[in-house]
């Protein structure tokens, strides 16, 4: 029972409101409550407990004010680190080249989203010391959701085996896209050194207004020409939905099929060749 209570009380301090602190203290209460059943006098026990309520929503309070100040040094260390690394990129020449890029999102029913990435890259920087990925819903996500992401990162071989995870860092842009830095430290890749990454992350909320009913869309676009474009969308079982391709023109090599398997329903979209700069991807509706 303390174990849950003090995840519960760690959960409405995370949000950082005043009613999380009210919510905390009316937690307190209830746990004070049930000891003040168990132990002591009706006097003895009333004024302990006011005392004990008084005390921790004192401590409350100083947490709350010290959670807030480590979370905007936290956001503005993480502006910084996309701002500099955005210098980096910007006037250098290009650090890398992604020549495959395989996505795929198990979707819920509530709009909840597995999103699995295995990225295939060529180093053309004499030492590259951090890759840049740029991932984004089709909405802007409240930051309660948006710290709920969970990201892990990995190295992958030719097998698509997991290796080593690597470090990164992770920030959300003002336009509502997540930047993730892996950074490859003391391992730095040499230029022509192909770099294989995957990218695991739990994203609730991600695909919401397309199982609420809008259309979603699933798209990439990169600086420089991509070979090779997997991108799969699966769906909750027996849905159904109209697909259309974007950035995609009759000249160019590509498919986009509907399938099922199991019960689930599965969009698929491959291309090759994709020029730079160029938005690709696929528009779904439920019907």
């Amino acid at each position: 029972m303390p174990r849950r209570f003090t995840s519960y009380l760690d959960a409405q301090l995370a949000d950082a409101t005043v009613s999380g602190l009210l919510s905390a203290t009316l937690g307190i209460l209830g746990f004070g409550s049930v000891l003040s059943a168990a132990f002591g006098s009706t006097a003895v026990k009333a004024a302990g407990l006011v005392i004990g309520v008084l005390h921790v929503v004192v401590l409350l309070a100083v947490a709350l004010g010290t959670q807030r100040a480590l979370r905007r040094d936290n956001s503005w260390l993480r502006e910084l680190l996309t701002h500099y690394t955005n210098m980096i990129y910007s006037d250098s020449d290009p650090l890398w080249r992604v020549d495959r890029w395989v996505e795929h999102v198990h979707v819920q029913d509530n709009g909840d989203a597995t999103v699995s990435i295995t990225v295939c890259a060529l180093a053309e920087a004499d030492e590259l010391h951090f890759f840049r990925v740029r991932l984004g819903s089709f909405w802007k996500q409240s930051w309660q959701s948006r710290r709920k992401v969970d990201i892990e990162v990995s190295a992958v071989d030719e097998d698509d085996q997991d290796g080593p995870r690597w470090k990164h860092t992770d920030n959300w842009l003002p336009d509502g896209r997540l930047e993730v830095l892996v950074h490859f430290q003391d391992s730095l890749p040499k230029k022509g050194d192909a770099v294989r990454l995957k990218l695991h992350l739990e994203w609730p909320g991600k695909v919401a207004p397309l199982m609420r009913g809008e259309p979603d869309e699933f798209v990439v676009r990169f600086g420089q020409p991509l070979a090779h474009l997997e991108y799969r969308v699966s769906l909750p079982a027996c849905t159904r939905v109209r697909h259309w391709p974007i950035g995609c023109r009759k000249a160019d090599d590509f498919a986009l099929k509907l399938s099922t398997e199991g019960k689930r329903t599965v969009i698929a979209l491959t291309a090759e060749d994709i020029d730079a700069d160029r938005r690709v991807g696929m528009r779904l509706d439920l019907r």
